[in-house]
């Protein structure tokens, strides 16, 4: 059997058409809800509501508590493997062989398996690989084996928000596990407020992330990457890399940028303190 485990924040109405896409897939969708308000009226027409299990955090507890709470709910009620999800990610395409074909396989080496994500309209493919295989992906639609995530003590609840997904991948294959592409299954991914910039014949994306996003990506960021300094190289390479350009692209093509690079100095100097949760 499996289970999904959904977070939410301050969702729309868009979150049901959204579950519906994956509701037959699961046996059970479990919503860990981290808004201020409850949202749980949401839900009471959903159409296979005994499938819904909502939990309402009444407040925000950041997204690796979340996903841990879910995950933790699915063991109690016996499941062996969770679906998690983005409350904005849409799966375009998800075949039931594909459940079958997991609970299947024999190779307890699998314990990640991640979907061709649809970004824009294209497939993306730019993952960090070492010996072709990817070593970091997204969380939202993930299927994760949940003795593996328990043999390895879950996701990192100190990181609250950013990286939470990138350092449970480096911790699953530091441990030696494998993370596996589901080819026939396509979720769609939002890039939130992203655009493209043309500079000089090149094309540029821009995040515009929030001023409080940067706090948490620099922190996040410069922890992860010390923790795996000496399993993965290429990770910290390409890491270091991207984080000078994220500091470039603030300067040159962002708005707020004293706010922003004030919060990539409070992240590196809470880093240096090893100050985590959420920022204060």
């Amino acid at each position: 059997m499996i289970a999904a485990v959904v977070v939410l924040y301050n969702p729309e109405k868009g979150i049901l058409k959204n579950i519906c896409a994956y509701i037959d897939f699961v046996d059970k969708v479990y919503i860990i809800d981290n808004s201020s308000l409850s949202n749980e009226n949401l839900f009471k027409e959903f159409p296979v509501l005994h499938k819904l299990e909502y939990f309402f955090n009444n407040g925000n507890l950041g997204i690796a508590k979340a996903l841990n709470i879910g995950c933790r709910l699915a063991i109690k009620s016996g499941f062996k493997w969770v679906l998690t999800m983005d409350q904005d990610s849409e799966f375009k395409q998800l075949k039931e062989s594909v459940k079958m074909d997991i609970l299947n396989c024999k190779d307890k080496k699998n314990a990640l398996y991640y979907p061709n994500y649809q970004i824009e309209g294209f497939i993306y493919d730019k993952y960090i690989k070492e010996n072709g295989e990817p070593i970091v992906v997204m969380t939202s639609g993930n299927i994760i084996n949940l003795d593996v995530y328990n043999e390895l003590n879950g996701f990192e609840d100190k990181l609250f928000i950013d990286y939470v997904d990138i350092d449970y991948c480096l911790k699953l294959k530091q441990a030696g596990y494998k993370i596996v592409n589901l080819p026939e299954v396509i979720l769609a991914h939002e890039l939130g407020k992203s655009k493209h910039i043309s500079f000089f014949n090149f094309k540029i994306i821009v995040t515009n992330h929030s001023s409080l996003r940067r706090y948490y990506i620099t922190r996040n960021r410069l922890y992860v990457r010390n923790k795996y300094k000496n399993f993965s190289t290429i990770f910290n390479n390409i890491e270091r890399k991207v984080f000078m350009n994220d500091i470039l692209k603030i300067i040159f093509f962002e708005q707020n940028k004293f706010l922003k690079i004030k919060s990539v100095i409070k992240g590196y100097i809470d880093y240096r303190h090893n100050k985590y949760g959420v920022y204060n």
